[in-house]
């Protein structure tokens, strides 16, 4: 198969990444409730705790930052995931309280 025809499946759909992702992947949803309700707030600050853009990972491999449109939970919003697991009504300064529980496990 040709590489071009890989990388065309894998630029197109946003499930695929060509770089890494962290153990623990971010994705902060930005749809229209979380948006109103401050997501972009949200998304800004995982990214200045992590010293991280989103699409990145941090150099340790723990954390990466994506975004998403909908998650579904919009009575929670603003609304980030952490791998599987779901975080509501998030603040700002919520932010740090999220990520230290993360901060010991391997």
């Amino acid at each position: 198969m040709p590489v071009a025809q890989i990388y065309g499946i894998v630029s197109f759909y946003s499930f695929f990444t060509m770089e890494p992702r962290g153990k623990y992947p971010i994705s902060v949803c930005l749809g229209t409730a979380c948006h109103v309700r401050g997501s972009d707030k949200i998304l800004e600050e995982f990214k200045r705790q992590l010293g991280i853009g989103v699409g990145e990972t941090t150099a340790d491999g723990k954390f990466s930052i994506d975004c998403l449109r909908c998650v579904g939970a919009c009575g929670l919003a603003p609304v980030a995931l952490i791998g599987d697991k779901v975080y509501g009504r998030l603040t700002v300064d919520k932010v740090k309280d999220v990520l230290a529980e993360y901060e010991n496990i391997d």
